[in-house]
């Protein structure tokens, strides 16, 4: 409109300039038609004369108009080209007033809207960085009372130790520090947030009811905008802005609480995801008590402060006694509500600080803190042992039980992690050579009583009490990042030692024959994880195994297959197995590679390089794939005899039409050197770690957007 009156306007001024100036061609028309007399002369004089004064009036009257305004909207356009957000002064009158107060309205409502955008991107890079949602509170509540204005800010965050409450954190004017209080959450209110994801106005505060809004009314707020914050349909946290007056409260401000509400939602629901993966990772999911990993990384923190100074601890590796017979006797579902009812009395026997964890099987790990008497620690093993030798009722049935438990102390006892465990251990066992069912203290002097070794009885004692586990890492095609799929790793967490990885142990196993049992578990274990991954709707393209050669040797191995194919209906398309260049060789081992071959499963010769294997013996060898050896990668791209190889090893393998897989990728440049030779599949740290089941399984959820699962319920509902 401003730009239609200022057209109009200027227009009809200077059509009457243009009326003026239109006599000097009459004149000249005049002058043309034939000679005028004196007074026609002066009288046309006098007329051109009028007509220039009048064009320069005009132009002089316009100027003066005009361009002010049109200099002054210029500097305010090149200000926002450079984010500079200066309103123009309104000069002039009529239509030059009107176009700068236009422009200067538009320039205070793109600033506004670029600092929210601004303060929202701040907002989101707190969020991103902080560890947790409490460090950075402080800075975002400032930013959103900021932003919108408000008299005061608050967020409630649920607390997941207590139900029922929440941590209510308050910004707000006159205020110098954040607050902090715990309040009791009204059902009611609740389900009212649940069902008002765009959020609500207050304007009657009740007690009770209103509780979360409670800091913020004791600031002086008199009317409250509320928005959920929502992660899985849940209210996880509620945020709150408050005015003394209902005039500042726009459509803006309902904006703004939206969009901060949203990122609020993202980071809770990240943090959820990553307690959950820790969880997963660090606690038993049948007991709830933290795991080994966690265990050690606790025991670690206690054996620090006691080199630092700090009062002493006591270490007790708790044994169940023949608690195999309950397994085999009444089945493993019993077996694990006793487990459960362990758990508990071990918990109760201990004091509010002190740790208590599942090692593996039946066996678990109590630290004690701030021992300063032994005999104390004499009482609670005591009390532990009497604890456990009451029955435990399951199923109708009670079940007796008692522990064989290994006491030392630190750091009077050692203050090296694995030394103290080792200590621990012995003591154990020391109790079960006397009887079982008592507790031993560690002597340093008796401790030479011959305990398993790890070549021989550890690994019998670890397949017994099921000590190992698969991890899982994920393989990626090179081309587009898709989940090509996962290989198998064989871990054992030794309860002497920790977490073992196969090379530590693996040609102990070989040597002793046991390789084929344990290889006999680890083929059932990922055939049953793989089983699950179907079920779910999430399983991997391909799942790779390492088999040994005394396995290939094994007239048996190949009916294993088969039997865990069918046992947990499985393609055999789905499953590969890993076999060396010694082992596909072996002429004792070449009726099962035929055998596989013909049950259908896949097979991917490993530690390849083209070095090694000359392309007239790889091409009669029946593989699918061929695996990189990971030393071949580690100088890549830097040294060119590597480089050399690993294109030849690429090149070969293409030539004969096997996918070619490069593992130990630990760099950016050595995928980006795949990449570019058209290497098939990589894995490697760089890419994705060796991950627990469950963390695969949340990898396989995320890729499909979790619509198989959701499929799979509904079909099933």
């Amino acid at each position: 409109m401003v730009r239609t009156a200022l057209s109009s306007r200027m227009g009809r001024r200077m059509a009457a300039a243009l009326a003026i100036s239109s006599v000097l061609p009459l004149g000249v028309f005049r002058l043309a038609a034939g000679p005028l007399d004196p007074a026609a002369q002066h009288a046309l004089a006098g007329a051109v004369l009028l007509a220039i004064v009048c064009i320069s009036v005009s132009v002089r009257h316009l100027s003066r108009r005009y361009v002010p305004a049109l200099h002054a909207a210029q500097r305010c356009i090149d200000g926002l080209g450079e984010s500079r957000f200066v309103a123009p002064r309104a000069c002039g009158s009529d239509e030059p007033r009107a176009l700068l107060e236009a422009l200067a309205s538009c320039t205070s409502s793109l600033e506004e809207r670029f600092r929210t955008v601004e303060t929202l991107a701040e907002i989101d890079r707190l969020l991103l960085g902080a560890a947790g949602i409490e460090p950075v509170l402080e800075a975002m509540l400032a930013r959103v009372q900021a932003l919108t204005h408000c008299h005061g800010a608050g967020i409630t965050l649920r607390d997941s130790d207590a139900p029922g409450r929440g941590r209510v954190y308050v910004s707000a004017a006159g205020l110098s520090d954040l607050p902090v209080a715990r309040v009791a959450l009204d059902t009611g209110i609740m389900a009212t947030l649940a069902a008002s994801p765009q959020g609500l106005t207050v304007a009657r505060f009740e007690e009770g009811r209103h509780s979360f809004l409670q800091p913020l009314k004791d600031a002086g707020v008199e009317t409250f905008w509320v928005w959920p914050v929502l992660v899985s349909d849940r209210v996880e946290a509620i945020l709150a802005l408050g005015f003394t007056g209902v005039a500042a409260v726009g459509p803006r401000v309902a904006q703004c609480g939206s969009a901060f509400a949203a990122r609020l939602a993202i980071a809770l629901a990240r943090r959820a995801r990553e307690e959950r993966l820790f969880r997963q990772a660090h606690y038993d999911p049948l007991t709830a008590l933290p795991n080994r990993l966690l265990f050690r990384d606790r025991l670690s923190e206690e054996l620090a402060k006691a080199a630092a100074g700090a009062s002493a601890g006591a270490l007790l590796y708790i044994d169940l006694d023949h608690f195999k017979r309950v397994n085999d006797g009444y089945g493993h579902a019993v077996g694990d509500q006793v487990l459960t009812v362990v758990a508990q009395r071990l918990c109760a026997c201990v004091k509010e600080g002190d740790l208590v964890a599942r090692l593996g099987g039946d066996e678990f790990g109590v630290v004690l803190q701030h021992v300063r008497d032994p005999a104390a620690v004499s009482g609670v093993a005591q009390r532990i042992a009497d604890s456990l030798e009451t029955p435990v009722s399951v199923g109708g049935r009670d079940h007796q039980l008692s522990a064989s438990i290994g006491v030392t102390l630190f750091p009077a006892d050692g203050a090296a992690l694995d030394e103290l465990v080792r200590n621990a251990d012995s003591a154990m066992y020391q109790a079960k050579e006397l009887g079982r069912g008592r507790y031993m203290f560690f002597d340093r002097g008796s401790s030479s009583v011959k305990m398993p070794g790890a070549s021989s009885t550890g690994l019998q004692r670890a397949l017994r009490k099921r000590e190992f586990s698969l991890f899982y890492q994920p393989q990626f095609s090179v081309a587009d990042g898709a989940l090509a799929g996962v290989e198998a790793l064989l871990r054992w967490h030794s309860p002497r030692d920790g977490m073992r990885q196969p090379d530590e142990f693996v040609p102990a196993a070989e040597e002793s024959g046991l390789i084929v049992d344990i290889g006999g578990w680890v083929l059932d274990a990922a055939c049953a994880q793989l089983a699950v991954w179907r079920d779910r709707g999430v399983d991997p393209p391909r799942l790779s195994v390492n088999v040994c050669a005394q396995q290939l040797e094994d007239a048996e191995f190949p009916r294993t297959v088969r039997r865990a194919l069918d046992k947990y209906a499985l393609p055999a398309k789905l499953l590969e197995f890993e076999i060396t260049r010694e082992a596909l060789a072996d002429d004792a081992t070449s009726a099962a590679v035929a055998r596989l071959i013909h049950l259908g499963v896949r097979l991917a010769l490993d530690d390849f390089s083209a070095g090694r294997v000359p392309a007239s013996e790889l091409r009669h060898y029946p593989v699918s794939a061929v695996k990189l050896d990971r030393a071949l990668l580690r100088d890549v791209p830097h040294d060119r005899e590597s480089v050399a190889v690993v294109e030849a090893s690429i090149r070969m393998a293409h030539a004969l039409g096997l996918e070619l897989v490069a593992k130990g990728i630990e760099r950016i440049e050595q995928l980006d050197f795949l990449r570019e030779r058209r290497c098939d599949i990589a894995q490697g740290f760089y890419l994705a770690r060796p991950l627990a089941a469950g963390a695969v399984t949340e990898l396989l959820l995320a890729r499909t957007g979790g619509a198989a699962e959701t499929s799979a319920a509904r079909e099933a509902g």
